[in-house]
Formats: C-alpha cells, sequence, structure tokens
C-alpha cells in the first residue's frame, strides 16, 4: 500500500532527496566519511554551505542588504533570540493569528516589553485581524506568515512603517514571497526544506546595529554573521539535505510554479469540505492556508475513527494538534499531486460510511 504523509512536520522529502540522502550516507568507494560525518571546516563541506546560501539567496530574490544565518533551535529558540537581540530599549509589536503568535508574544514578554497589537483570539483565530498604524518607535512588527495549527495565512506581508519580523517556517519557499521587504524573517526547515536541525534566519544588515552589547556570544547574531553560521559545529546532514531540496525546487520549475500547484491542490481540498454536509473547516476564505488545512467532522466523536479508518487508507499525520482538535492535512512542496486526490476521495467514502 502507498503511504501519504500529511504530517505538520517533520514533513515528507521529494523522492530525489531521499535518494541522494541514502547515497550521502555511504562512504564512497575511497573511504572518505558519509555527509554526516565529514568536518565543517573541511573543502568538501564548505562547497556544500556555499552552494546552499548562493541557492538561497537567488531563491528568495535577496540582495547584500540582508544577512542570510543557518541557525540551530528552530522556532521557539528565535521566539526569544529575536527580541533580546533587535527590541533592546523598545517596544515590539505583535499580530495574533493563532497558537505560534501566542507563543512568540509570550516570549518577547520574557525578554523585554512586547504588546499584541491586534488579535483574532475573541474570534477564535478564524480570520485576520485588523491592524491600525503603529507608532514608528515600535522595534518590529511581528506576524505569523502561516498558522500550522489553526490553519490562517497572510496573502502577502502586513502593510507597518516599522521592521517586519515574520515566522515563516511553514509556509518558506512555498511560493513567490516579497523576502526583499522583511526586516527579519525565521523558518524552520523541516517543513519545506528538509529536516529539522537547521533554522534559516534572514536579517536585513542595517538592524545589526540595533544589538546592544553585553549579550552572550551565542545569542548575538552578529557572532554567526561574522562566522558564516558556523560559530559551532552546525548539523551537516541538515545543511546537506537543504542544498538538495533547493536543487529539487529548482528542476521542478522554482517558486513560480510550486506556488501555483500548491495553491492549485489545496482549493481542490477546500472545494472538497465546503461541498460536504459532514466536513468543516471554519476559517474566512480571504486567509485560509494553502499548507495546513485543518478540518472537523460533523461530529467530535468521530474524529479519531477518522483518523484510524485514514490510516488504515495509507493516509498517515493527520491527526489535528491537541490545541485544536479535528483533523488537518498538511501540503507541504514535497506532498505528491496524488495525495490530495486520494484524500479526497476518503473523505467523500468516510461521509457516506457515517451519515
Amino acid at each position: 500500500m502507498r503511504l501519504f504523509n500529511f504530517s505538520a512536520g517533520p514533513a515528507a522529502l521529494p523522492a530525489p532527496v531521499r535518494e541522494r540522502l541514502a547515497e550521502a550516507l555511504e562512504p564512497d568507494l575511497w573511504g572518505s566519511p558519509s555527509v554526516a560525518e565529514i568536518s565543517h571546516r573541511g573543502a568538501r563541506f564548505s562547497g556544500i554551505a556555499e552552494e546552499l546560501l548562493a541557492r538561497l539567496r537567488s531563491l528568495m530574490g535577496l540582495g547584500e542588504e540582508h544577512e542570510i544565518l543557518l541557525l540551530h533551535g528552530g522556532a521557539n529558540l528565535q521566539f526569544a533570540w529575536l527580541p533580546m537581540n533587535l527590541a533592546a530599549g523598545r517596544k515590539a509589536a505583535y499580530v495574533l493569528t493563532g497558537h505560534w503568535g501566542e507563543k512568540a508574544l509570550a516570549e518577547a514578554r520574557r525578554c523585554g516589553s512586547a504588546e499584541a497589537v491586534a488579535s483574532g483570539a475573541d474570534a477564535g483565530y478564524v480570520d485576520l485581524p485588523e491592524l491600525a498604524p503603529l507608532p514608528g518607535d515600535f522595534a518590529y512588527l511581528h506576524y505569523t506568515g502561516n498558522e500550522t495549527i489553526h490553519g490562517v495565512q497572510y496573502p502577502a506581508p502586513p502593510d507597518a512603517f516599522i521592521p517586519l519580523a515574520a515566522d515563516l517556517s511553514s509556509e518558506f519557499l512555498s511560493r513567490p514571497y516579497p523576502y526583499s521587504q522583511l526586516g527579519f524573517a525565521y523558518a524552520g526547515a523541516q517543513k519545506n526544506l528538509g529536516i529539522a536541525g537547521l533554522t534559516v534566519v534572514l536579517i536585513r544588515r542595517d538592524l545589526l546595529d540595533r544589538i546592544p552589547s553585553g549579550l552572550p556570544k551565542y545569542l548575538d547574531y552578529r557572532t554567526w554573521a561574522a562566522s558564516s553560521s558556523m560559530y559551532n559545529t552546525p548539523c551537516t546532514l541538515a545543511w546537506f539535505v537543504a542544498l538538495e531540496v533547493l536543487r529539487w525546487i529548482e528542476g521542478m520549475g522554482g517558486l513560480a510554479v510550486l506556488g501555483a500547484r500548491n495553491s492549485a491542490r489545496a482549493g481542490r481540498l477546500y472545494a472538497a469540505i465546503d461541498n460536504s454536509d459532514f466536513w468543516s473547516n471554519p476559517v474566512a476564505r480571504r486567509c485560509r492556508s494553502v499548507m495546513n488545512v485543518p478540518f472537523f467532522p460533523a461530529d467530535d466523536r468521530l474524529t479519531m475513527p477518522a483518523v484510524a479508518a485514514a490510516e488504515e487508507a495509507g493516509l498517515i499525520g493527520l491527526k489535528g494538534h491537541r490545541a485544536l482538535g479535528g483533523l488537518r492535512a498538511s501540503l507541504y512542496n514535497a506532498l505528491d499531486d496524488d495525495a490530495v486526490e486520494n484524500l479526497i476521495d476518503f473523505l467523500g467514502e468516510f461521509e457516506r460510511s457515517r451519515t
């Protein structure tokens, strides 16, 4: 039976990348180590690092005004790392569209002064909140581009006259995006860029001047910029996989092609849900996520039977997050197109069996 992986992360890898990964984990005929064992200071890994950064910069459309850092710790570390560096002596503004925005704000408040300037919480995080003009003395406006749990996504970055700081973890490299408009952004690799162990951070170089002195060296973005992201040993395997994924994205036709493909198949799934009397999605159509689609049966008691039946049909990873419940289909770049058609067929069959 063929398996389709709808997990929110770690997510599916493209089949060609899995094949290259298997090859790279074997020592070559001359006895040199596998890619997971090579020195990050050696020539072999230097070539990987240089190509990875060059391809990232090209796909994101970034010039030299932005620094790209390849870090550890995932989004959870960036929730604190960002305000420690860029909000010293200032208040940071946060717009909340779901669970991960709440977590980011909570960590920022542990590090200094932070305020929720707009929130969709009262409405149950089913729409984008109205954002009023902000005073220019805020350090930055933080937003979550795509809420992985609640399935709310910004079609484009919000308008603000202060630096934008974006959590792009679950939509990174899934469509064309105005990365150059952002002052700061971060994304874990395990959704659309490979495997856990790598977090991409972009930061506008002029914002580095805001970083206060006296921070621990590890927690100062300037340390990583000055060391080409190798202040300590990177996860060489995660960097290698990311490079192979970037090559695969380019081979697929780039972000424009992937973006159109992702939007089309999400549209088919939403149409199946909307045309059903059994399944539902509460998110406003103007901001429905293309990457993460939460949906619910008419009777909550049927959630777990639906998850179990889906797994028997080869559709894995559909259980919703514990913070929201229901089911959730994550439609990341590497998911096969056939997966969505199989899921749509399953939803229809399950509905007919229960009504």
